[in-house]
């Protein structure tokens, strides 16, 4: 079991990292484009601007995607780690976070 839980801890990391370049234009174009900010509305009282959109139900088929399983995991994030102001920031906290969620901590 723990076993798993490494191993989804692992994809989970390097999706975080990946999303993470992808938002702040560290990463390929096409990667990018495949990531969307949820718009907000004016009577919207959410000031979570980091959220991922996620996919159109027709795309949730492959769950497997970048372009679904990336939002999922980014937008379960803390808001603290999705506004980390950079990407080494990012790494250190996002390894205690995952290893601490993985194993119960």
């Amino acid at each position: 079991s723990s076993g798993i839980n490494a191993e989804y801890g692992r994809i989970n990391y390097k999706l975080c990292l990946i999303s993470y370049k992808a938002l702040n234009s560290l990463a390929l174009k096409y990667l990018s484009n495949l990531l969307h900010f949820r718009p907000q509305t004016s009577n919207q009282l959410d000031l979570d601007k980091t959220r991922l959109v996620t996919c159109p139900p027709v795309y949730k088929r492959n769950k497997g995607a970048f372009s679904v399983a990336a939002p999922a995991i980014w937008s379960s994030l803390p808001q603290s780690l999705r506004e980390c102001p950079t990407l080494e920031i990012l790494k250190a906290y996002l390894k205690t976070y995952l290893f601490k969620k993985a194993y119960d901590c």
